[in-house]
């Protein structure tokens, strides 16, 4: 399964379909989101085992929102059980499952990187005085800091259409991952464009206390089952 190549405009449309779906029924959209965060935060402030479960369990439920968003852009009946519509599709949930494991992998492999660069700078320094170590410290996470967004930017670009492929088209975790990099990369332009105008209405969206992200959220849902429409479903 491999994406189109779409025009450097797309990116503008992309976020305006989100907008179109958040507005057929906004007032369940943010009822969804609201639930999502609830659930998020209810996962990480389980001990011990919170971060874990977070990771494995989030690209099941955003692949119930993804299923929720062609449920709504294709004119049916919102429902807040289609937020658990991955957990319903049991050829689907091992796969979503594995790209939560995939997350996870992310995570702990960013960490370990920040520690062993951050650290061992700051280890070398330590035998100077206190400014020589605040230096050292500081030098450390900035060095440390490209390796650690790296890595996790390749994970996102892994996991942003592999959920969608995954639950749509049932394809296997590790090709839809492939495929979804190979999306990213041939339409690098009109994701730049989208992502350069999400930032800014991101920044608006936290202004007023994060309450815009109770809109954002959800438009962000809309925003990436349109781009994964435009990329992989026939015209």
């Amino acid at each position: 399964m491999e994406a189109k190549t779409v025009d450097v405009s797309r990116g503008i449309a992309w976020f305006t379909g989100g907008w179109q779906i958040f507005m057929k029924n906004p007032g369940l959209w943010i009822v969804l989101g609201v639930i999502t965060l609830i659930i998020a935060v209810a996962l990480f402030l389980l001990p011990f085992v919170g971060m874990l479960a977070l990771s494995l369990l989030m690209p099941v439920f955003a692949a119930g929102l993804l299923y929720a968003a062609r449920e709504a852009d294709e004119g049916r009946t919102l429902d807040v059980a289609h937020l658990f519509q991955g957990f319903r599709e049991k050829d689907r949930l091992t796969p979503l499952l594995s790209l939560g494991g995939v997350a996870l992998a992310g995570t702990v492999v960013s960490l370990a990187l920040f520690i062993m660069i951050g650290g061992g700078s700051m280890l070398a320094m330590m035998a100077g005085g206190q400014r020589e170590m605040m230096g050292g410290a500081i030098a450390g996470m900035l060095l440390a800091l490209p390796v650690v967004l790296g890595v996790q930017l390749l994970v996102a670009l892994a996991l942003i259409y592999a959920v969608p492929l995954v639950m749509f088209r049932g394809v296997p975790a590790s090709q839809a991952m492939g495929s979804s990099l190979r999306a990213n990369l041939r339409n690098i332009l009109p994701l730049l464009v989208s992502g350069v105008l999400y930032l800014f209405v991101a920044v608006l969206a936290t202004l007023p206390l994060l309450l815009g992200w109770l809109v954002l959220l959800p438009v962000s849902v809309g925003m990436l089952y349109r781009s994964y429409k435009d990329l992989y479903e026939p015209a």
